[in-house]
């Protein structure tokens, strides 16, 4: 925990052992998906991040991880993390990831849609309404990320509305029907 000035929450994933989550998070998957792990591959700090994997079809996925609640102090808050990805097709998005909020027990929504907005590291495309992925035609994480394999940090203004609310937030992976590839790893959250 921290005040106004200081972080009110943070997770690198480092004090688990893989594929373990940290207490309080959770992970579920839908279709052909697999629920969300920390891995020890690859992470912004040793040894590990959060890992959702981006797998082949036949079947749709949506694979969510989702934060424990986080109490959220003022107006101004943001999330910063550490972020790569590297999801189907370079040319076209058929796989993808989101970022999305629940405010003081409400349903999840993208983080854009409930208020907020990205500095940095935000979305890269739009996806593709063919091929069944569950998050067809939304702004979303497409393709690879710049420096691929490299991180890049994502920082996002909070909306308004989370101010003296508790959060969660829930990143999501959809998948389409056919071709997979890595993923998508995230490390270093601060809230």
């Amino acid at each position: 925990t921290g005040d106004i000035c200081g972080p009110t929450f943070s997770e690198n994933f480092d004090a688990v052992i893989a594929p373990s989550l940290p207490a309080a998070w959770s992970t579920s998957a839908t279709g052909n998906g697999l629920p969300w792990a920390s891995a020890n591959t690859s992470s912004d700090t040793a040894p590990n991040s959060a890992f959702g994997f981006d797998g082949p079809g036949p079947l749709a996925a949506n694979e969510y991880l989702i934060t424990p609640p986080i109490n959220v102090a003022t107006a101004a808050a943001t999330l910063t993390f550490r972020n790569r990805w590297s999801f189907e097709s370079a040319t076209g998005c058929f796989d993808a990831g989101v970022l999305e909020i629940a405010i003081g027990g409400g349903a999840f929504t993208d983080i854009v849609t409930a208020g907020g907005s990205f500095v940095s590291g935000g979305y890269t495309g739009t996806v593709s309404a063919s091929f069944g992925n569950p998050l067809a035609s939304r702004s979303a994480w497409c393709s690879a990320s710049a420096g691929y394999p490299a991180y890049l940090t994502t920082v996002v203004n909070l909306p308004a509305a989370a101010a003296g609310q508790t959060i969660q937030l829930q990143w999501r992976i959809g998948t389409d029907t056919s071709v997979g590839a890595a993923g998508q790893n995230i490390d270093s959250i601060v809230v």
